[in-house]
């Protein structure tokens, strides 16, 4: 069955898994703005391009792990490659001996893992903007699994993913007994993604993994809906009218977002970057 920190409960779960309203409270309280831009954001249809692209992107999740009778849930930073430039979709985590999460899962490792896109970009990444976490567009993603330590053959590649996205770790090195830990490849369970209307969806392990972690389609000049990820066709969309010439009052034929949702995308130095502040105003 699938259990969620945030929500998806099954009858039979819901009365151990259901976190206390005040531990999920502080945990969503917990999340905060990254602040830089991040790579191209996935089509929203593109489900395990989308859950690799935001797994990658954040800083990191939150964790939910069984608590005796009840649940806990905690901060935990992530890294799922060597560095912002690289990923491999598999989550790192370094956890000290003396924390609750670790000693919960000592006992029992299954736990959910939970990002949200309102961590990205101050809150501005896709549907986030001048919006809430819980709506749709601004998307979220689940994962259940098992998180176990790194095997003692794996341990140098973890450190150096995590150390990589977060230096101030190897400070940690020293106290507290740290020790890296995984959501092995072998050990998820199931996704639960809601990144648009229409309910949730369930990637697979070998999709996740097989999937670009960020999109490449975009070429210099196109304009893009931050919302759901369309591309404005002048011929489909707008009767040939280029997009500055469309009126104010059109929108997004996809998911309906107003015109000024829509960023252009350039390039610098030969490189791809996400034009996050120049929505376009006719």
């Amino acid at each position: 069955p699938e259990v969620s920190a945030f929500r998806g409960h099954t009858p039979a779960t819901r009365a151990t898994m259901a976190p206390p309203r005040f531990a999920l409270a502080v945990s969503l309280a917990l999340f905060a703005a990254l602040g830089d831009a991040t790579h191209p954001r996935p089509l929203y249809d593109h489900y395990a391009s989308y859950a690799r692209w935001l797994v990658h992107e954040s800083d990191y999740a939150v964790v939910a792990t069984h608590h005796g009778q009840d649940v806990f849930t905690n901060i935990m930073s992530v890294s799922d490659g060597e560095g912002y430039e690289h990923s491999t979709g598999v989550i790192y985590t370094y956890l000290p001996g003396l924390d609750s999460t670790y000693i919960d899962l000592m006992a029992d490792d299954r736990v959910s893992v939970t990002f949200t896109e309102m961590a990205l970009d101050g809150g501005t990444s896709g549907g986030c903007a001048n919006s809430t976490a819980e709506n749709p567009p601004c998307g979220r993603l689940t994962i259940i699994g098992r998180l176990t330590q790194v095997p003692k053959e794996h341990e140098a590649t973890a450190l150096k993913y995590l150390l990589a996205r977060h230096p101030v770790m190897k400070e940690w090195e020293k106290a507290h007994e740290f020790k890296p830990f995984w959501l092995a490849p072998e050990n998820i369970t199931s996704f639960f993604l809601i990144n648009f209307f229409g309910g949730a969806v369930h990637p697979t392990v070998a999709d996740y993994l097989a999937a670009p972690w960020y999109r490449t389609d975009i070429h210099d000049g196109d304009a893009l809906c931050t919302v759901c990820g369309h591309t404005y066709d002048a011929e489909k969309d707008g009767g040939g009218k280029a997009f500055e010439d469309l009126p104010d009052s059109w929108t997004c034929p996809v998911c309906g977002s107003p015109k000024s949702a829509f960023k252009k995308q350039v390039h610098a130095d030969g490189s791809l970057t996400w034009a996050h502040g120049e929505a376009l105003h006719v």
